[in-house]
């Protein structure tokens, strides 16, 4: 049996941004009740930073450094960055491979030196 009355859950990709200005050149944005980042005035321009305080970028205008936070959580940019760290993983594997087949010729050959 199933429940109509449970709302689906909304997609976060589709729901808003909401900016509120907290301080004097200090906005901090939420989406879906969640902190989502901020942006900060400094001396010639704005800095952006995500939901980790991590930094995006500087800009020159507020509504660029504000759009900034969108773009990194875009699905785009998602299915980008998993491509990139799967890439890493691959190219980790790799090399790791690599230097123990080293390590055990090495180890094989050492006897015969």
């Amino acid at each position: 049996m199933s429940d109509t009355s449970l709302a689906s859950p909304t997609p976060i990709a589709s729901v808003r941004v909401l900016w509120a200005k907290v301080d004097t050149g200090f906005w901090v944005a939420h989406r879906g009740g969640e902190y989502f980042g901020c942006v900060d005035a400094v001396a010639g321009g704005f800095v952006a930073r995500d939901a980790h305080g991590v930094p995006i970028g500087r800009y020159d205008a507020l509504e660029t450094a504000k759009s900034s936070l969108r773009s990194t959580t875009h699905p785009a940019n998602e299915s980008r960055r998993r491509l990139i760290d799967r890439a890493s993983l691959v190219a980790a594997t790799t090399v790791g491979g690599t230097a123990l087949a080293l390590g055990l010729t090495a180890g094989a050959l050492a006897p015969l030196l």
